[in-house]
């Protein structure tokens, strides 16, 4: 009897834990796919395909991230996450890679393949760059502020190329549409 009930609790704890692995997951981390036919103002029909994915760290107190791309016809000028909705364009607030000049106060970010390939790397307060017109702030409060974002649909990954300095493939990040501002607490 106490080991039936003992392999009852066990049960329970384990398909209750594997119940809300998705669920923390999502919450975790942000997959997307890169494309032209995401861009805006002007839908692009480029060859190139991308993938992203943004893994928040269990404290909050980074992003790691990967990004693969190819097809690309020119050089990436750089790579970055803007603060921005599906269909609007947003500040840059994470600089993912770059093979231009370095953005400044900020630590140097990774080197971008030239037109096919993959960066990763691990973002942290001292990588957000403030954009005070849609209310980022630079350092701790403006990386909460984009996890926030990530988490209600409010920022996407973009590749910059020299045929498309305004960017080339791009990916959404999160789930559009939840306005919800407890989504984190």
């Amino acid at each position: 009897m106490i080991t039936s009930r003992r392999l009852s609790t066990a049960f329970v704890v384990l398909a209750t834990s594997l119940a809300a692995a998705p669920a923390l997951a999502e919450r975790f981390t942000f997959p997307t796919t890169l494309s032209g036919y995401n861009e805006t103002p002007s839908t692009l029909n480029s060859p190139a395909n991308g993938s992203f994915v943004a893994k928040i760290s269990k404290d909050e107190s980074s992003i790691s991230y990967a990004l693969s791309y190819d097809g690309l016809t020119t050089n990436v000028l750089f790579a970055h996450i803007h603060f921005g909705r599906p269909s609007l364009n947003g500040g840059v607030v994470l600089f993912l890679c770059t093979n231009a000049a370095p953005p400044a106060n900020v630590p140097v970010p990774p080197v971008c393949p030239l037109t096919s390939g993959t960066v990763s790397g691990t973002l942290t307060a001292a990588n957000v760059i403030a954009v005070a017109g849609q209310g980022i702030d630079a350092g701790a409060a403006g990386l909460a502020e984009m996890i926030k974002a990530l988490r209600n649909g409010a920022a996407y990954a973009n590749v910059h190329t020299t045929l498309r300095p305004g960017g080339e493939i791009r990916g959404p990040l999160g789930k559009a549409g939840d306005d919800d501002e407890n989504d984190d607490d």
